[in-house]
C-alpha cells in the first residue's frame, strides 16, 4: 500500500512499533493507543520526525505502559521536543522505583530524578570493560584445554536432554484468575480443555486441599504446570494472590520450568490490565476473548493451538 496516508493501530497489544512502517512515506496520522509500548525506538522516532518535515505527521500514543528510567531518556526528550503533533506530551509512566508519574513532570524534574544515570553509565562501561579483559582470559584458558572441556560439556549436555525428554507435568494447564470468573471456568474453559482437549488443569477452588498454606499450594502447582494462563478481568487488578501467581510464573519461567505464558483478557479493556503485565510482554502470549460469538471459534482455535502442542508432545514421549 504505497500511498498508505492513516493507519489505526490501537488496542491491539503491541509491545512495539513495528520498524516496518519506515517503508511508508506517506503516512500522516498513526494511531497507537492503547497498546502495550514500554518505548519508541530510535528508528520510530527519527522516521517519524522525517514525516513530520516532509508533510506533518499525528501520532497518538496514549494508553501506553512507558517506562521513565535511564534507557528512555532520549524518549523522554524527544516527546517534549518533537515538532510532531502527538497527542499529548504527558503521558503516564512508570519510574524506576515503581512510582507512577508522567513524561512532562519527569521531564520538568530531568536533572534530579536522573542525576545517577551518567555515573550509571560509566560504572557499566567499567563493568563491560572489566568484563571483556576475564573473557578474553577465559578464551586463552579455554583454548589450551578445548578438548577435554568439549567431552565434559557433551557429558552433561546428554545427561540433561534425557533428564528433559523424561519430563512430565502434574498439570497441563494452571488457571489464574479472581472472583465470580470461576462460574465461567467452570462451565465453559473446563469442559472444552478437559472433555474435549483431554488436558488436565489445576483450579485454585477444585484442587487445592483445605489446611496447606495457599501461596505454597500455588508455587508448588506452577512448578507442576507446563502452562500458566492468566484470566484477566475486571475483579483480577485488586487480587493479591494474583500478582503473586505473576511472580512465580516469571521465575519458573526463567528457570525454564513454565513453556508458556498465556494471558487472556475477558470483559476488561487493554488500557485496564496492570501494568506488572508488560514486563512479560514479550514472551507471553496474549489473547482477547472476543464480546461477538462470532469470533469465539477462532479464539478457541488459536488457544488449542497454544496449550495442546507440547502436552500432546510430552504425552507421546511418556508412553
Amino acid at each position: 500500500m504505497p500511498n498508505l496516508s492513516n493507519l489505526n493501530l490501537g488496542k491491539n497489544l503491541f509491545p512495539s512499533i513495528p520498524e516496518q512502517l519506515t517503508d511508508h512515506t506517506k503516512i500522516k496520522v498513526l494511531d497507537m493507543r492503547n497498546n502495550l509500548l514500554t518505548t519508541l525506538s530510535s528508528v520510530i522516532r527519527n522516521w517519524a520526525d522525517k514525516m513530520q518535515a516532509r508533510h506533518g505527521m499525528s501520532l497518538s500514543l496514549d494508553g501506553n505502559a512507558f517506562m521513565c528510567n535511564c534507557d528512555n531518556l532520549d524518549l523522554i526528550r524527544w516527546i517534549n521536543t518533537t515538532k510532531v503533533n502527538l497527542d499529548s506530551r504527558s503521558y503516564k509512566c512508570q519510574l524506576s522505583n515503581g512510582t507512577i508519574s508522567d513524561t512532562l513532570t519527569v521531564y520538568n524534574s530531568f536533572s534530579r530524578l536522573f542525576a545517577d544515570c551518567r555515573s550509571t553509565m560509566w560504572l557499566t562501561f567499567a563493568s563491560t570493560f572489566l568484563s571483556t579483559c576475564v573473557t578474553v582470559f577465559l578464551l586463552l584458558v579455554l583454548y589450551s584445554k578445548r578438548w577435554k572441556i568439549a567431552f565434559s560439556i557433551y557429558g552433561v549436555f546428554q545427561r540433561f536432554i534425557e533428564k528433559k525428554v523424561r519430563k512430565s507435568y502434574k498439570y497441563d494447564v494452571y488457571m489464574s484468575y479472581a472472583g465470580d470468573i470461576i462460574i465461567w471456568i467452570k462451565d465453559v474453559l473446563i469442559p472444552r480443555v478437559e472433555a474435549e482437549w483431554g488436558l488436565t488443569m489445576c483450579i485454585r477452588d477444585r484442587d487445592f486441599l483445605a489446611g496447606k498454606s495457599l501461596l505454597d499450594t500455588e508455587a508448588e502447582s506452577i512448578k507442576n504446570s507446563r502452562y500458566i494462563i492468566f484470566l484477566i478481568t475486571p475483579e483480577f487488578k485488586s487480587s493479591n494472590d494474583c500478582l503473586f501467581e505473576l511472580d512465580r510464573a516469571k521465575y519458573e519461567k526463567v528457570t525454564r520450568n513454565l513453556d508458556k505464558i498465556i494471558v487472556i483478557t475477558k470483559d476488561i479493556r487493554i488500557t485496564d490490565i496492570p501494568p506488572e503485565f508488560a514486563f512479560i510482554c514479550n514472551y507471553a502470549y496474549f489473547v482477547q476473548w472476543p464480546s461477538d460469538q462470532r469470533d469465539v471459534d477462532d479464539t478457541w482455535r488459536r488457544l488449542k493451538m497454544l496449550i495442546t502442542d507440547g502436552a500432546v508432545a510430552n504425552r507421546q514421549i511418556t508412553l
